[in-house]
């Protein structure tokens, strides 16, 4: 193997490695986004069921349902303010994945053209010598 190549061949799996880091570092993000939007899904459907409740009309369930409305409303404010505050952090651990997969296949791409090329100049040096 030339010496490019060898460069080429180690770069990628400096590449590769920092790659893999970074896209543990946005799947970490990701679950966390993830499991954000199911408290925020959850939250919802428990509220809109407490509206939709025809539960009997006295004064203590409708003090009941009242409080328990305030709670999921004020549960649902701080999830959607935590996944809000999330956000920037998920799309930079995005970005960065996506910019060292692709640098991971931009140095395999050179590897293998640098390989072809290396190939074929032998191939025409073993065809010129017969």
């Amino acid at each position: 193997m030339s010496h490019i190549g060898e460069s080429i061949a180690r770069l990628a799996d400096l590449a590769r490695l920092k790659s893999d880091l970074e896209m543990r570092r946005f799947a970490a993000y990701r679950a966390h986004v993830e499991a954000a939007r199911a408290r925020i899904t959850t939250l919802t459907e428990e509220l809109q069921a407490l509206y939709d409740s025809e539960a009997a009309h006295s004064l203590s369930g409708a003090r009941l349902a009242n409080a328990l409305a305030g709670d999921r409303s004020r549960a649902l404010g701080r999830a959607e303010v935590e996944l809000e505050q999330m956000m920037p952090g998920y799309q930079a651990a995005r970005g960065a994945a996506l910019r060292e997969f692709g640098r991971v296949q931009a140095l395999e791409d050179l590897h293998a053209r640098e390989t072809d090329a290396r190939r074929l100049k032998v191939q025409r040096k073993q065809s010129d010598g017969t």
